[in-house]
């Protein structure tokens, strides 16, 4: 393939053989929890390299875990691996820093508290983010020496087990140690270490046994060979380092351009780049040299190999609901350490599947990969089912990655899709299938109130008929209902979100990276907000601890927790509640086919992870 994306570049003395990279990042197996590096975690980037990457970058290893008895004989073990399928080991080295309690100067805050225990506390209602960890203590200058002297050590030691080169960590603000002396934020020493360019530098430029000014050429004059470029600080911009699906493909890469600008190193360009043709352009473009795909390799480790092979329609692009992230994925089954193995079938069956939704498909390409007679039924006219109704919301519109996918499984695994078929006992008797599987989803649940008045509608039914909603919007629940007010109000929209229940609960479906996003978005959270960072916008409207107490021709009449009742006019209503499980048809069923299973949603009313889960655990089974 005649492509930048696969030519050789050496950095250093080192080459790798194309121009991806994986990424490092925490979702390490068996690093945080037993804090060593077991055959899992090895197989975990095996398989990376395995897929297609180049050059192969671990996730942060604090020195003193560099020195756990048997560690160097793991990393040689993960060297041999890696390189078994041409690929090029790195390991990213770095310190704890302000998140993790130390820093160079004390608190810069006006609470007392460390300031994750502000917005742990706001997000989740629970007292403590980190147990033990309450403030900021300052490493004083002889813990400095020492972790200056240790990281040429522990270089070399890995060297000596074959890794290939090492990445010191200096991003994300007060996540690590040597960028929190870089930030002026955090750093306000007056000792060697602090105060001026020079000396702020001082920290993780002499661990690279060298000084001097800013950052860039200081970090080359210091013998660096290339830079990786990334975004984010912890505490006030966490999205730019776990980049959720409401930033745009490729964000950030302006920044590798500008550092490639300011040197004649490698740069490497990272930023929610699930798509290697969007890759190849930014190398064309000059603004890397090499692109690092993080969550991409989680989702689809074989990505450059099935890009290189024409088979770019067969990756599993990332989603950026950052659920798990490889504990497990959500749209990755495979990745996560305990799946159940895929086997072919012992006996080929015939499967009857009810429901196209992502459980349904889901389950449809496990079953026919093992063998067996697969008849997919789904009543409307397009398979997808929920998420591929909130995919029409441009905030969302990365989870029709997955459908894509599943739908491209489909046809090449000659999958029989029946759409506009509502399955019944009399299609069972037809179909004579040896087993039924029940994936039929949830619906949004509508309050008795609110049936049929004029202008309501629910989540779903307000996506897949958006051009009806209109001027005036009032959104009826503060968890789904958050996302959706906020990409409303962007149309211009007049929107207002209301909910019965208190801050702790908006947007709390969502994982942390994504909920961040939003709840940022909609109060004010006590959190340091970087200069210039904009403050909450003003439509959306949030109004919590909200009862409804009925719906009129004049509006929506409201009562709050003081006892204040207002009427809310409004042109559309949408409803955004709790789901029920549509698992009707599982009685009428059972006993109808030898065996009748239930997946998704019509099991246990959850999300995409849960869908998939629960669609493999069954289908690797039967």
């Amino acid at each position: 393939m005649n492509k930048i994306l696969f030519e050789p570049l050496t950095i250093g003395n080192m080459t790798i053989k194309n121009r991806i990279g994986l990424a490092p990042m925490l979702n390490m197996p068996d690093i945080f929890t037993t804090f060593t590096i077991t055959d899992r975690t090895i197989k975990w980037f095996e398989e990376r390299a395995k897929g297609g990457a180049g050059l192969i970058m671990t996730g942060t290893f604090v020195l003193d875990l560099l020195n756990v008895p048997g560690a160097m004989d793991q990393f040689a073990k993960m060297a041999k691996a890696v390189h078994a399928h041409g690929a090029k080991l790195g390991v990213q080295i770095g310190a704890g820093g302000v998140l993790g309690g130390l820093g160079p100067s004390p608190m810069p805050y006006p609470d007392e508290r460390h300031p994750m225990q502000s917005i742990f506390q706001y997000m989740t209602g629970q007292l403590s983010f980190m147990p033990g960890i309450e403030t900021i203590n300052v490493i004083p200058t002889e813990e400095i020496e020492r972790l200056k002297g240790a990281f040429p050590l522990a270089a070399k030691a890995l060297k000596d087990a074959g890794v290939d080169c090492v990445e010191l960590h200096c991003a994300h603000g007060g996540a690590t140690l040597y960028c929190a002396f870089i930030s002026p934020f955090y750093n306000r020493r007056e000792d060697e270490y602090g105060g001026s360019w020079e000396n702020r530098l001082r920290f993780p430029v002499e661990t690279l046994e060298d000084t001097v000014k800013f950052t860039v050429p200081a970090m080359e004059a210091a013998g660096i060979s290339c830079f990786d470029v990334t975004q984010g600080s912890i505490l006030h911009s966490p999205e730019g380092i776990t980049i959720p699906l409401y930033y745009k493909r490729g964000c950030y890469i302006e920044n590798a351009e500008a550092v490639k600008k300011a040197t004649k190193l490698p740069v490497i360009g990272v930023g929610r780049i699930v798509d290697l043709d969007l890759a190849e352009k930014f190398l064309e473009d000059g603004k890397a040299d090499i692109i690092y795909l993080g969550r991409q390799l989680t989702s689809d480790p074989e990505t450059p190999n099935k890009y290189a092979q024409g088979r770019a329609d067969e990756i599993r692009k990332c989603i950026g609901c950052l659920e798990g992230c490889g504990t497990p994925c959500p749209v990755n089954y495979d990745i996560f350490p305990e799946a159940v193995a895929l086997t072919p079938a012992e006996r080929k069956k015939k499967v009857l599947i009810i429901g196209g939704g992502v459980a349904g498909m889901e389950a449809a390409r496990i079953c026919a990969l093992r063998g067996h007679q697969v008849v997919l039924m789904e009543k409307e006219a397009a398979l997808g089912g929920t998420v591929a109704a909130l995919a029409q919301d441009p905030l969302a519109a990365e989870f029709k990655n997955f459908i894509d996918y599943l739908g491209v499984q489909m046809r090449k695994l000659g999958i029989d899709v029946r759409v506009c078929r509502e399955a019944d006992t009399t299609v069972i008797g037809e179909i004579k299938p040896d087993a039924v599987i029940l994936a039929t989803g949830a619906s949004l649940r509508m309050p008795d109130l609110a049936e049929n008045k004029p202008g309501v509608m629910d989540h779903v039914e307000a996506l897949k008929n958006r051009p009806a909603i209109g001027q005036k919007v009032v959104v009826w629940g503060l968890m789904y209902g958050a996302e959706f007010a906020i990409s409303l109000a962007r149309e211009g929209k007049e929107v207002t979100l209301i909910g019965e229940a208190g801050e702790d609960t908006l947007a709390s479906h969502a994982s942390n990276s994504r909920r961040w996003w939003i709840v940022r978005k909609l109060v004010d959270m006590p959190v340091v907000r970087a200069s210039g960072e904009a403050q909450k916008v003003s439509n959306p409207k949030v109004l919590f601890h909200t009862r409804v107490e009925d719906i009129n021709k004049d509006g929506i009449s409201i009562i709050d927790n003081q006892g204040k009742r207002k009427i809310l006019p409004f042109d559309t209503l949408i409803i955004s509640r709790g789901r029920k499980k549509n698992d009707e048809m599982f009685s009428e069923i059972e006993g109808k086919a030898p065996e009748v299973y239930k997946i998704g949603d019509c099991a246990n009313a959850a999300n995409i992870l849960g869908a998939v889960w629960s669609a493999n655990e069954l289908a690797r089974k039967i």
